[in-house]
């Protein structure tokens, strides 16, 4: 049995909310050495921002909580070149997927938001 907890109807609605995506950010840097897919996200969860922010593609709705993780990740070379070869889509059959590549947006001031930090700085 499945239990569906969405706010939201579909994406589509949901990205139109100010509530009504999530994303979950990790820091990588690229290295030589592989790594082991299921390790995309970092050791220690508890460590993170969180803000109120956009998706970072068109049409860049203002409907994210963004949570990025303190610790980066490692990946390899060749793992990004494969991600950039790679293509992202919601359905099977869906027409509209796209490459991920370029699929980013320029930074963007902070407009008057506040970025929570799980932990302190100091």
């Amino acid at each position: 049995r499945e239990t569906k907890l969405a706010l939201y109807p579909n994406m589509s609605a949901a990205m139109t909310q100010r509530d009504g995506l999530a994303v979950l950010g990790i820091l990588i840097k690229v290295s030589i050495p592989a790594f082991d897919i299921q390790s995309l996200l970092p050791k220690d969860l508890g460590r993170y921002y969180r803000y109120n922010g956009s998706l970072t593609t068109p049409p860049c709705h203002q409907s994210v909580i963004w949570t990025v993780f303190h610790e980066r990740i490692q990946i390899s070379k060749a793992q990004v070149r494969y991600r950039h070869s790679s293509q992202i889509h919601y359905k099977a059959d869906d027409p509209d997927r796209m490459l991920l590549q370029d699929n980013y947006r320029a930074t963007q001031p902070l407009n008057h938001r506040i970025i929570f930090a799980s932990f302190s700085a100091g």
